[in-house]
């Protein structure tokens, strides 16, 4: 692999290479279409799926085929007006609450660090090292995402090389 295609690889999550791949694996396979794409076709394909997928899905499928046509050099039809107008209609006809986490709350955080600290204590007590390293690093974890705001993959793929500890600090 070159450094030009390390760095373009590195400029895309894999989830989202794998999202955007099963997209166009479903306009095309299973709905029929053709790409390059024409925004008429964009828009019967929202049409046809407005009211059996979330608008969060039909925004993803949207961002596949633009990226799509993008990196291929054609112009992107999920810009044409009658694409933001159908996808607009689709919006007014199908309104979904969105669903979103509900955020960890500090005394949640507090009693979940306490309960950890209470397990780190007694596989002290217990001499059972590994149970110790796991208190304390899944401890460490929540206290990092939470007060970084870190995503779960964002924490997934955190090394011990992106750490410092400053004595008297943090």
């Amino acid at each position: 692999m070159s450094e030009l295609d390390r760095y373009l690889r590195a400029a895309t999550r894999d989830n989202t290479r794998r999202s955007y791949r099963a997209a166009i694996e479903h306009f095309e396979v299973v709905w029929g279409g053709f790409l390059p794409a024409t925004s008429d076709s964009v828009a019967r394909y929202l049409a046809a799926y407005a009211g059996e997928l979330s608008i969060n899905t039909l925004k993803l499928r949207l961002s596949a085929l633009a990226q799509w046509h993008n990196s291929q050099g054609f112009a992107d039809p999920t810009k044409a007006p009658v694409v933001r107008q159908v996808f607009k209609g689709i919006r007014a006809l199908h309104p979904a609450q969105e669903k979103q986490a509900e955020p960890l709350q500090l005394q949640d955080l507090e009693r979940v660090v306490d309960w950890l600290e209470q397990e780190a204590v007694q596989a002290r007590l217990d001499g059972d090292q590994p149970a110790l390293l796991r208190a304390r690093r899944d401890s460490a974890l929540i206290l990092l995402g939470f007060w970084r705001g870190f995503r779960s993959d964002e924490l997934c793929r955190l090394r011990v090389e992106h750490v410092q500890a400053l004595a008297g600090s943090g």
